[in-house]
């Protein structure tokens, strides 16, 4: 602990910043300080965004950030938030931004030129442009199937996991977060994802850095996303959760029918209300005058919201729970990383503000807990969510707030883990008779979700976490880094009836060897993972009729004799897929990660559709669980890059001997700090993971960076 300056910033070996203090008001201007010196052109481009100014630095690449920024006032809201938060939690933002600021001061030359002005309202806006994707989505949902505007990302990834005491050798528990988030950050290199997904994947990725801070009995590990304040997935010094997508519905589509001269004006039960508009202006690189982006507003559900939309003589906006007083979401985290236990993490939670998610969480003492958390609105008479609701009939305004005892949960856990892989809340155990949680007890905009529905991860994960016993960090380690792609075996199978009769050309069959000889691991050094993946995608790409990928599928897993029709599509996949193996580097023995790529490093754990997909057809992944999505091939470097994965991993061990963790963390991205994502890549991929070091670590075991006496934060902008 630190008892020399006033804050202490330190690294290990991996470069993640580990930051102490005497007093735990200091410990803000530390983190402030680190995010800094390890995320400085993130953290900033994070506010030039907030402000709706990143367009000046990166062209017309960030119009649409820009204009959602402005339309939804992350700044403006973030200062009224900031107005009305508690004296403590101003103070906190306050001295984080001072940190920010005093390395700027001490590090001039890496100030960029078009770095913003600071404030401390900055931190509460930059967690509303990171929580806006889970604030809006069910309402945007809702409107991209009227055809208004384009619906949220297709694919929902990360995983989360508790192994108990009854299922390890020395009675601990270990919890394991591991998101999935698009990859690069604002100024990383932008990969195109793959064209079935590029319409809902908004150009720019998560940054974030890895942390460690302690003062007194304050204690936090976890990741911070650019910006921020504190880390959303962590443990403290006694208890630890992770976070997958998924959540209750929190936000709801209007349409506002206009007046027909006077586009706006509008009704709400016969009384006359007004849209309000105006015009911002944007600054955008390359361009001679600024652009006008007209921004109109409309009150819904007592709160400014931001009309996204006009079509049919109408208005379109989504409402949602999240518009206001985002401060507490922090004020909520500080809680939970305080909490002793699982009846003080869930009084921390009480106030029902954190984000739309499936939390899991345990304690020190073995206990666990899962909840679908979020700030639930109470909507009337349970109206038809799948389509927008009228504005001007005040029978759909919000009644109140769900609490926190009837949000869908659950505690403890008889089979010894809980797991949730943006699985149904039902299926926390896995799918038997006899579900953890009962979905029929609970309101649908609760559940928000179709009972028992799971996924290639969710299977996995309930498949090894229920055949594991007496387990080890090792153990965990390998059922985090698992890389098995399910459904292998079954596909084998039908490969197997499909050249039965018609065996392959004399050329295609070492090839077909090749994929009948697959163990099913997506590992980058892996040709028969490259084949299969190539031979997957073919089976994917062949059909050309409506819903024949699904009931290729459907057959295949189910067991069933295949058609001659589908037999004949296998081998032709078979062909081209061989044809294409035949083309790459080294022919059959081209790895995986040689086509693959993790940033710098070689990429494992690709995801592929199950089957093409259609209109009104689901898209359905084949995934394990250490998971990557990758863009399309390059034709001129013919490999792939991750545009998707999983850059924050952590597992976390707790016992009665305190908390450890380990993790797969991107680090600090800083020149001579680790290769920016590659480095956590290349430890996940070899099966390891690093060990962060302990409160009690002996002296030497950190390298000091700075020491810092606290200064006083600069002035709004």
């Amino acid at each position: 602990m630190n008892s020399q300056g006033a804050v202490r910033i330190e690294r290990d070996e991996w470069g993640v910043a580990y930051v102490t203090a005497r007093e735990e008001r200091d410990i803000f201007f530390g983190l402030g300080y680190a995010q800094a010196s390890d995320l400085l052109h993130e953290l900033l481009g994070q506010y030039k965004l907030v402000r709706g100014e990143l367009s000046s630095v990166l062209g017309e690449a960030a119009l649409e950030r820009d204009t959602e920024a402005l339309r939804w006032g992350y700044l403006a809201q973030a200062r009224a938030d900031y107005a009305r938060a508690a004296p403590a939690m101003r103070a906190r933002y306050a001295a984080f931004v001072a940190g920010i600021d005093r390395y700027l001061r001490d590090h001039p030359g890496e100030v960029p030129a078009w770095a913003p002005p600071l404030e401390p309202a900055l931190p509460i806006a930059a967690m509303r442009a990171l929580v806006q994707h889970w604030a809006t989505a069910d309402g945007r949902a809702v409107l991209a199937a009227a055809g208004i505007g384009s619906a949220p990302a297709v694919e929902r990834g990360s995983n989360a996991w508790a192994l108990l005491p009854q299922r390890t050798a020395d009675g601990a528990t270990y919890l394991l977060s591991d998101p999935h988030l698009p990859l690069g950050g604002l100024f990383g290199e932008f990969v195109p994802p793959p064209a079935w997904i590029a319409a809902a994947m908004p150009r720019g990725g998560f940054a974030g850095h890895e942390v460690v801070a302690r003062a007194g009995e304050l204690s936090i590990t976890g990741v911070v996303a650019a910006g921020t304040l504190l880390p959303l997935i962590g443990h403290g010094a006694h208890c630890a959760w992770g976070l997958t997508t998924g959540g209750p519905a929190v936000s709801d589509a209007y349409r506002i029918r206009v007046e027909p001269h006077d586009e706006l004006a509008w009704r709400c039960d016969g009384e006359l209300r007004q849209i309000d508009r105006r015009s911002e202006w944007i600054a955008v690189a390359g361009r001679a005058e600024p652009l006008e982006v007209v921004v109109e507003t409309v009150e819904l559900n007592g709160a400014r919201t931001p009309v996204i939309a006009r079509a049919d003589g109408c208005a379109y906006a989504v409402s949602t729970a999240y518009a206001e007083d985002l401060w507490r979401l922090d004020e909520q985290l500080l809680a939970m990383y305080r909490a002793r236990d699982i009846d003080e993490l869930k009084a921390a939670f009480e106030p029902c503000v954190f984000l739309p998610q499936n939390v899991v969480a345990a304690d020190v003492h073995g206990d666990a807990w899962y909840v679908r958390a979020g700030h639930a609105p109470r909507r009337p008479a349970q109206p038809d969510r799948n389509v927008p609701l009228d504005a001007d009939d005040a029978a759909g305004v919000w009644q109140g707030w769900y609490e926190l005892d009837e949000l869908v949960q659950h505690r403890g856990s008889k089979t010894g883990f809980l797991q949730n892989c943006n699985t149904a809340p039902d299926t926390l155990t896995g799918p038997h008779p006899y579900p953890a949680i009962d979905l029929t007890a609970y309101p649908p905009v609760l559940v928000n979700d179709r009972p028992g529905r799971s996924n290639t991860r969710g299977d996995r994960a309930v498949e090894l976490l229920a055949s594991t016993f007496g387990a080890d960090l090792d153990d965990a380690v390998a059922i985090a880094l698992d890389d098995l792609w399910p459904e292998t075996a079954a596909w084998q199978r039908a490969l197997s009836q499909a050249l039965r009769v018609t065996p392959p050309d004399a050329a295609d069959r070492p090839f077909a060897r090749l994929l009948l000889a697959f163990d099913g691991r997506a590992h980058a050094t892996s040709p028969g993972a490259l084949g299969w993946l190539l031979w997957r995608e073919q089976v994917c790409d062949l059909p050309a009729e409506p819903g024949e990928g699904a009931e290729l599928t459907a057959t295949v897993l189910a067991g069933r004799a295949l058609t001659p029709a589908q037999e004949g599509l296998l081998r032709r996949a078979l062909a081209a897929a061989a044809e294409r193996m035949r083309g790459t580097p080294h022919g059959l023995g081209t790895a995986l990660g040689e086509v693959l790529r993790f940033g710098a490093a070689a990429g494992g754990g690709a995801a592929f559709l199950a089957h093409r997909p259609v209109a009104g057809e689901d898209l359905p992944l084949v995934a394990p669980l250490r998971v990557a999505m990758y863009s399309d091939v390059d034709p001129g470097s013919g490999r792939a890059r991750a545009y998707f994965g999983g850059p924050s991993l952590r597992l976390t061990r707790l016992g009665p001997d305190g908390v450890r963790s380990w993790s797969a963390v991107e680090p600090g991205r800083r020149e001579g700090r680790g290769g920016g994502h590659s480095a956590g890549q290349d430890l996940s991929a070899g099966g390891r993971l690093r060990a962060l070091a302990p409160a009690d670590a002996p002296p030497g075991t950190l390298t000091l960076e700075a020491e810092l006496t606290p200064t006083a934060a600069p002035d709004a902008g």
